[in-house]
């Protein structure tokens, strides 16, 4: 598999134009259901979390495959945010006394088989590795 790239407007019409790029690399992917779902989930919530929260006027997503799998990474020209460094939110707490936030960024970090943070020319790119 060649590079797959989309350019995105950092709009919430936009996620899906997120699903249809997914789909179409899984399609190209050895994956099963259970990975699929999880390809889906995180990273949709990487994109809805630049949409929601970082200022970015542009985000890109790009897709490739390495030896140990599937990598997509987000990058985004807002404010720098690393993910990585971001604390897991207490889940021992009951819902409505948590603190607010942190719970995408959690699944994330939980469900993708990797997670790097590097801020670049300006850009947040978070690679996620499946």
């Amino acid at each position: 598999m060649e590079t797959e790239k989309l350019e995105l407007k950092v709009a919430v019409e936009e996620i899906g134009r997120v699903k249809a790029f997914l789909s179409s690399l899984v399609g190209h992917a050895d994956m099963n259901d259970r990975l699929t779902a999880r390809l889906f989930l995180v990273v949709e919530e990487a994109v809805a979390n630049v949409i929601n929260y970082s200022g970015a006027s542009a985000m890109t997503l790009k897709a490739w495959h390495e030896d140990d799998g599937l990598k997509i990474s987000v990058a985004d020209d807002g404010i720098p945010f690393d993910p990585t460094h971001y604390p897991p939110p207490n889940l021992n707490v009951p819902g409505e006394e948590r603190q607010e936030g942190g719970l995408g960024i959690h699944y994330i970090r939980t469900m993708a088989s990797g997670v790097a943070y590097r801020r670049e020319s300006g850009n947040n790119i978070l690679t996620l590795s499946f």
